[in-house]
């Protein structure tokens, strides 16, 4: 497997890149908030009048045993489901009950477990597509003004360009994106989201499935869009080293509601927290 030229990041120097970013932060407003938010599936409730925050700039983890609700959350903010009842509010507006075209449009993004690369296009034309209102979207521009679209096309081809450097996957950029390794497909669902400039990314388990190296590239990387770029991360993780090295804060879930939250050394001596991972709660839907 290919090894990147780019220099990573080692844990301790995530964490201080992580700390001097988070330190800047504290007077500022949550981008996400959850309040009171509440989520019934028929008979069961996978979300139970949750409320939590997250806060521009950060990188924050969101952990729990399985059936904790932190899927269900992440699909209730993006606009894939609505509410039963409670708000969501994101960069000060409410968004719950919007459709995900609507959140996207906020600046609001999410990743999935798996990646859903368009496989049969290269690696950046995946970039390339993302963003909205191109001018070669419109068959009569391409008649009327061929000059204006390909320079529009140019400056996104650049743009794409410089996001695969920053996730180091430049080198792979006439690639067909379903010849990549399960890593470097996470790399490029990072890319993609990046080539929106959002101003928060909702990633869900970016660490499945990929080796401990990529998982080090994709870590770096992360850091690297937050501090350079000004994204904000809210991360559902289960690989407890990745989400202790680079989030802070870490919010924890169980039985559908928040029950710990703070820093990550903080939140791993918590009891409440050991309890819901060794078995002391009713483990509901995911």
């Amino acid at each position: 497997m290919h090894q990147s030229s780019e220099p990573r990041l080692p844990d301790h120097a995530v964490r201080a890149v992580r700390d001097e970013s988070a330190s800047e932060l504290t007077d500022s407003s949550p981008i996400l908030q959850v309040r009171n938010v509440t989520k019934d599936f028929g008979g069961v409730r996978a979300v139970d009048r949750c409320t939590l925050d997250v806060m521009p700039g950060t990188i924050t983890g969101l952990i729990g045993p399985n059936g904790a609700g932190k899927t269900t959350l992440f699909n209730l903010a993006a606009g894939d489901l609505s509410p039963t009842s409670g708000q969501i509010l994101f960069d000060g507006r409410v968004i719950s009950g919007l459709r995900p075209h609507q959140t996207f449009a906020r600046g609001l993004m999410r990743t999935f477990q798996i990646p859903r690369e368009l496989r049969r296009m290269t690696v950046l034309e995946n970039l390339m597509l993302v963003p909205a209102r191109q001018s070669g979207e419109r068959l009569w521009l391409t008649w009327l003004t061929p000059w204006k679209v390909a320079r529009q096309e140019r400056q996104i081809q650049a743009r794409a360009i410089d996001v695969l450097e920053l996730v180091n996957l430049a080198h792979l950029a006439n690639e067909l994106a379903g010849n990549l390794s399960g890593g470097q497909k996470k790399l490029l669902e990072l890319a993609r989201t990046l080539m929106a400039q959002p101003k928060m990314v909702l990633l869900d388990e970016p660490g499945a499935g990929i080796n401990r190296t990529l998982l080090r590239d994709l870590s770096a990387n992360i850091v690297r869009a937050s501090v350079e770029r000004d994204v904000t991360f809210f991360i559902i993780e289960h690989d407890m080293r990745f989400v202790m090295a680079m989030c802070d804060p870490v919010i924890v879930m169980a039985n559908g509601g928040v029950i710990a939250e703070g820093p990550p050394t903080t939140v791993q001596r918590d009891p409440r927290v050991l309890e819901a991972y060794l078995g002391g709660y009713v483990n509901g839907p995911a």
